[in-house]
């Protein structure tokens, strides 16, 4: 018994490094939220369709490569999400603040849930 506890509490851990040293995060708008890598269609329809992500994207300031990067990891359909992932991974720490802002500037909160 006490080997589970001890594997299960190194489980637990692990996938807290794990999340943490990520550069995922969760955006949330209109009673909705989702990762920011999540390949769904409600996510499209509310970053993509609406036209939010160009906005978003022009008031991140970033490179305009980057720019592109981003917007194509999430508007394209059919995309793998370890691609746009090792995308916000490469980015700098303030590259990533930027961006978090330019959702805020934008109605989004980041990382907050539905029970929030």
């Amino acid at each position: 018994m006490k080997k589970i506890l001890i594997c299960t509490a190194l489980m637990v851990v692990a996938l807290m490094a794990g999340g943490c040293s990520s550069n995922n995060f969760m955006v949330y708008k209109n009673g909705s939220n989702f990762y920011v890598t999540s390949d769904c269609p409600e996510l499209k329809q509310i970053l993509c369709y609406s036209g939010d992500i160009d906005s978003i994207m022009k008031d991140s300031n970033l490179p305009g490569s980057l720019q592109v990067e981003l917007k194509d990891g999430i508007c394209t359909s059919g995309k793998s999400s370890k691609h746009l992932v090792a995308t916000l991974e490469g980015m700098t720490n303030g590259q990533i603040t930027a961006l978090k802002d330019a959702f805020r500037r934008n109605g989004y909160e980041i990382n907050r849930t539905l029970d929030a």
